[in-house]
């Protein structure tokens, strides 16, 4: 009988922390390579984000290296950063709403129990004079791993990220779809197909894929009525993006880019970060979001993509390809007496969060209200 190995003492741990991306770089690297872990935290993905998001809100990193043994080699690594709310300091992810999934980097014989951890997280908090670590969206369990930071007491995120498995062949695919649904889709590409030429674009690069990005940018500015999309951070940390690890895919009719996808692929799994289509009533009745990503999913399949995400957030269109509810949760590490009197005001207002995005009729005059006030 194989007996299981004992937990990494805390005293045998020592912990680094980095405000500079650079001095954990090698760290960070080694332990991407083999940790669960989505392409939201990779060094290039983070570092990018803070450059554009971050510094201009005032952020500043706090990267803590966990190493262990005579070696000190690299046990885990969490990439946060700091911020205030009133007199707190409150260390939370790097990557904000632009990052579908939050989890730290764990080397696969990181024993580290609840216990060791809040001990760790609260040895690191007083040295960057932390109150409260305020740990959101994160997987309860990331590639059949335990997420270790989901630690006992974390409630409910306030929306689900949405997932599925790809089959192997198109054909499972198909069967997956109802056959009024591909009928359908059928009809829709015919309608478009009659107005011009309907071509799928898949792994954009270079000019042509900063030129796919521009449009999405604008469209979703159009649609969602918020020029943020348009121009400042946002703008320019997607076009950042473009060249290294993102991939760009779009549907054009008449070379007219009318909807598109950008993501990362990494281990097996894309993940969707941001779509677009465009607001013309006449195109946009006959879906070209849905019928890019069914090629989409089809050029996955081709690839051998064995994984597919849509992120965090409800919508009907996630829900007709995904047949995974991701459960995400928010963790709260009070560090000092001001932290834990200031967690159960937080975790009420996620459970407040939660219960406006769950209920639909409440998420619709959010929306609208988001809307007048941009």
């Amino acid at each position: 009988m194989e007996l299981s190995r004992p937990e990494t003492s805390v005293d045998e741990i020592s912990l680094d922390v980095f405000s500079c991306f650079e001095a954990a770089r090698a760290d960070w690297e080694v332990l991407f390579a083999n940790a669960p872990a989505s392409a939201y935290q990779s060094f290039s993905f983070e570092r990018d984000w803070y450059e554009t998001f971050g510094r201009t809100r005032g952020l500043t990193p706090m990267i803590v290296v966990a190493r262990h043994g005579e070696n000190a080699r690299p046990l885990a690594l969490l990439a946060l950063a700091t911020s205030r709310l009133g007199p707190l300091r409150i260390a939370q992810f790097l990557g904000g709403k632009e990052s579908n999934f939050n989890l730290g980097l764990f080397a696969a014989d990181a024993r580290l129990d609840a216990a060791a951890l809040r001990a760790l997280l609260r040895r690191a908090a007083r040295a960057n004079g932390v109150d409260l670590y305020r740990l959101g969206n994160q997987p309860q369990a990331f590639e059949g791993v335990v997420n270790p930071l989901a630690l006992p007491g974390s409630c409910a995120s306030p929306s689900f990220a949405y997932g599925t498995s790809l089959p192997a062949t198109a054909s499972e695919l198909d069967a997956r779809f109802s056959a009024d649904t591909r009928k359908k889709l059928r009809k829709k590409q015919a309608r478009l197909e009659k107005m011009g030429a309907l071509v799928f674009e898949h792994g954009a690069t270079g000019a042509r894929a900063t030129e796919i990005l521009e449009a999405l940018l604008a469209q979703k500015a159009e649609r969602l009525q918020d020029p943020s999309f348009a121009s400042g951070a946002m703008r320019d940390f997607v076009l950042g993006l473009c060249g290294g690890s993102l991939e760009v895919h779009a549907l054009t009719l008449d070379a007219r880019i009318i909807a598109t996808y950008a993501g990362f692929t990494h281990r097996g799994r894309f993940s969707a970060m941001l779509n677009s289509f465009v607001a013309d009533e006449e195109i946009a009745r006959s879906s070209p979001g849905d019928l890019l990503l069914h090629s989409l999913l089809r050029d996955l399949l081709s690839r051998g993509v064995a994984r597919f995400d849509l992120g965090v957030g409800e919508a009907r269109y996630k829900n007709a390809v995904c047949d995974e509810t991701i459960a995400l949760v928010d963790t709260l590490v009070p560090a000092t007496p001001l932290g834990a009197l200031a967690a159960p005001a937080l975790s009420a207002l996620t459970r407040v969060k939660r219960a406006v995005k769950q209920n639909p009729r409440l998420l619709a005059k959010l929306t609208e209200l988001r809307r007048l006030a941009r």
